[in-house]
């Protein structure tokens, strides 16, 4: 089922996980559950139930991810996975969870149509911005000496927001902890500044490129080989693993925080590709107010909805905090 579910539309990439579940292991309290019928594995999908800030207090709520099913049986979803969602569902109220929620590729429209008909309503929508890594033509930055100082400096930006955990920094901490985090990395310009967290994954799951538009192969095959020798970066080829560090917790500040924010990702394109790394993968919510985002060349851009279910009527409230271990 993992294997017949790639991310992307035109061009998509398979992610092959060392271990199933890495990203279970991040929260205190979590499930995987299974959906048989007959004897057959037709679907499964994990959940965790967590604390975070909501309207101003800490709660309780499930976060619901990694629903994969078979794609066979999508036509009979009503069955054995609406019983998956039972599960969750009698969990949350027992933990006391006002709501549940999950985050869906905006277009993955089957999944999109069964939550809204479930009552689910979006409460926000985050990117995902990935870009090839660069061999050569930026100064590779330092990490930040204390990087649960900088988890600390996102806390207090980012204050009682809904849906961020209740310790930004006991996140960070579990990330080192794990060998998650790779660094927090800052560039400081008079009253400008930038920063972002790294976090590696690579040795627990990898891509592969299945499919890639014709175009854009045209482009591989051009701008690969001088990649060798000029300062622009190598794209992925249909077939070949790719390695993937992920950026989180991206701020900026300042009338040049948008300049430094470019300069540090370009920098950290030029770490990655130092260290075998093939694409950065820059998260964010769209709304967010304390990012002023730089535009790229060869940038792409996939969109999540953050969709909510809840049994009180009152549903997150915007701008939201992207929670790391969610994804």
């Amino acid at each position: 089922m993992e294997s017949a579910s790639p991310q992307g539309d035109s061009t998509q990439i398979l992610l092959e996980r060392k271990t199933y579940f890495y990203r279970s292991s991040l929260f205190d309290y979590a499930k995987i559950l299974l959906a048989e019928e007959d004897g057959r594995l037709v679907g499964t999908m994990s959940y965790a139930i967590k604390d975070v800030w909501l309207g101003g207090n800490v709660c309780p709520v499930a976060f619901a991810y990694d629903l994969r099913s078979d794609p066979t049986y999508r036509r009979s979803m009503k069955r054995g996975l609406f019983r998956l969602w039972q599960n969750l569902q009698w969990d949350a109220q027992e933990h006391g969870a006002p709501l549940h929620y999950m985050n869906v590729k905006e277009d993955n429209h089957d999944s999109l149509r069964v939550m809204y008909k479930g009552g689910a309503q979006r409460v926000g929508t985050f990117g995902v911005c990935t870009l090839p890594s660069l061999p050569r033509g930026y100064t590779a930055p330092s990490p930040c000496s204390d990087p649960l100082e900088g988890a600390a400096r996102v806390e207090e930006l980012v204050g009682q927001r809904d849906m961020r955990p209740t310790s930004l920094v006991d996140c960070y901490r579990r990330g080192l902890e794990l060998g998650y985090l790779k660094g927090v990395y800052r560039l400081e310009r008079g009253r400008s500044l930038a920063q972002v967290s790294v976090w590696d994954l690579s040795e627990l799951y990898r891509g592969r490129a299945l499919r890639i538009p014709v175009p854009l192969r045209a482009v591989a095959g051009v701008i690969n080989p001088v990649s060798k020798v000029l300062p622009v970066p190598r794209l992925p080829t249909v077939g070949q693993p790719v390695h993937y560090w992920h950026c989180f917790d991206a701020y900026t500040s300042g009338r040049r925080g948008s300049s430094l924010m470019r300069q540090l990702l370009q920098g950290l394109r030029c770490l990655a590709a130092a260290q075998g790394i093939d694409i950065l993968a820059l998260f964010y919510y769209l709304d967010e107010p304390l990012l002023d985002r730089p535009r790229f060349l060869l940038q792409k851009t996939m969109n999540y909805h953050t969709l909510a279910i809840t049994r009180t009527g009152e549903f997150p409230q915007p701008p939201l905090y992207l929670d790391i271990r969610d994804l």
